[in-house]
């Protein structure tokens, strides 16, 4: 039985991709039905989408694949995390008064799909410049 760290074949890419296809008709969709941008919306089909995108195995899954994947996922969760707070900061609170006001924040929903953009795109990157380096 082979070990493998990633749950998901390499075609669970395809349903990654739908998912986020349909995110993005669903986020167009309820914007011309409400005219309000849902960011809560788009953020659920890029999750899930990207979920099935960077967990599932590659066509060539070694070690090498799933250090890249582990450094980019580390990177994602600390640059996300440092952007989110200062959205948060920034943007969401800057007037906060502690004594009667509600802190805001974004969605867990958007955390991830955030994460998972960074991390996905990291990890591609990563995988770039590694294939460079194996030609040269």
């Amino acid at each position: 039985m082979k070990d493998n760290s990633f749950p998901y074949s390499y075609w669970t890419k395809i349903l990654g991709v739908l998912i986020i296809i349909a995110g993005i008709i669903s986020f167009v969709l309820q914007y011309h039905k409400k005219e309000i941008y849902d960011f809560n919306e788009l953020a659920v089909g890029l999750s899930w989408g990207l979920v099935f995108i960077f967990f599932s195995r590659e066509k060539t899954d070694d070690e090498m694949i799933r250090s890249l994947k582990f450094k980019a996922l580390a990177m994602a969760v600390i640059v996300a995390f440092s952007l989110t707070h200062l959205y948060n900061y920034v943007f969401l609170n800057w007037r906060l008064k502690r004594a009667h006001d509600i802190i805001l924040s974004i969605s867990a929903y958007q955390f991830l799909a955030l994460t998972l953009v960074i991390a996905t795109g990291y990890f591609y990157y990563l995988k770039h410049q590694a294939t460079l380096n194996e030609k040269e």
